[in-house]
């Protein structure tokens, strides 16, 4: 996106750091309910949540040499945190860490998006009772047509707005939620305990069934939404 053209408190939601802060939050609470299930030290949990940071310009450098943007990751917040490191992102893979991050980003901005839905949605029924006898041209297959009411026009808007908004709740919906699964989605290498606890914590819920990743349909249908709703616009 054109940087003149970005909402700011949407452009945060995606910059590296909102999204390195996100994994740094599942990874501080995968560490935690694989403690609280002895299947790590309780001191290497505290290490991980007391010592995890990270640096954008150093994953990036990284990045470069690894070709690879988790193993970056984790090789710079492992930097930090020391010993307890062998412990940090233990029995995951790179999926799980990314794909319930994305979710959380959609959700965030989804929270901006209909907050803005619910401010024009006000201003259209204002502005249709307002207008409720505001005589102007009907239209009919692009030419003038019998005569109607702006504000017939601008309820109409509100009405098809309302869809909008529940649709975009339901596609919120859809998207969120969480998979700590392991490589495949098979639970071979992390208890299905871990993915219960993240998305309690994070507010979202357990994938049903997960491969390698969430079904991808889910995003389908978010972002669909989104153009539903750009188109009514």
């Amino acid at each position: 996106m054109i940087p003149r053209y970005n909402r700011p408190k949407i452009e945060t939601i995606w910059s590296d750091e909102n999204k390195y802060r996100i994994w740094t939050e599942i990874e501080c609470l995968i560490a935690e309910q694989l403690a609280n299930l002895r299947k790590i030290p309780k001191e290497a949990a505290l290490d991980i949540r007391k010592k995890a940071k990270f640096n954008v310009k150093e994953i990036n450098a990284i990045e470069k040499e690894t070709r690879h943007d988790v193993i970056a990751y984790i090789n710079n917040v492992s930097s930090y945190i020391g010993d307890s490191a062998r412990y940090f992102h233990q029995g995951v893979t790179s999926s799980d860490i990314i794909d319930t991050s994305f979710s959380l980003q959609l959700k965030q901005t989804s929270e901006i998006i209909i907050n803005q839905l619910k401010k024009l949605l006000t201003t259209l029924k204002q502005k249709s009772e307002k207008y409720k006898n505001t005589i102007m041209i009907g239209r009919s297959h692009g030419i003038h047509a019998e005569p109607t009411t702006f504000g017939l026009k601008l309820a109409s808007f509100y009405e098809e707005f309302k869809r909008n908004k529940k649709r975009l709740k339901n596609a919120i919906e859809e998207i969120s939620t969480c998979a700590i699964s392991g490589a495949v989605g098979t639970f071979a290498n992390i208890d299905p305990k871990v993915e219960a606890y993240v998305a309690k914590k994070l507010n979202l819920r357990v994938e049903p069934i997960s491969t390698q990743i969430i079904p991808r349909d889910r995003h389908a249908f978010y972002f669909s939404t989104l153009g539903i709703i750009a188109g009514s616009i």
